[in-house]
């Protein structure tokens, strides 16, 4: 039973979560949870860090496109929010 219990935590694959939608909107919401004291990292608002955490669970998939935005990507839409340099849509 050990045996088949091990093949069957090799064979499993880790748990993903999809989110269809606008990437520029998921960062908003982000932005928003961490400024308002939400969304932390081990107690820290560290945007960076939350983020790249977030997307090894959760693969954000531009509608639009149909491709999965990297967390990089991710980041750089927060920057841009905190800095106000991304318009509303």
């Amino acid at each position: 039973m050990i045996k088949q219990i091990r093949q069957t935590e090799k064979n499993d694959t880790p748990v993903r979560v999809e989110y269809y939608g606008n990437p520029k909107v998921v960062a908003r919401v982000l932005v928003k949870l961490i400024e308002q004291g939400n969304l932390r990292y081990n107690g820290e608002d560290n945007y960076s860090r939350i983020i790249r955490t977030l997307t090894a669970v959760v693969d954000v998939v531009n509608e639009s496109t149909g491709k999965i935005m990297s967390g990089e990507s991710l980041v750089s839409y927060v920057k841009w929010i905190r800095a106000g340099e991304l318009p509303e849509e």
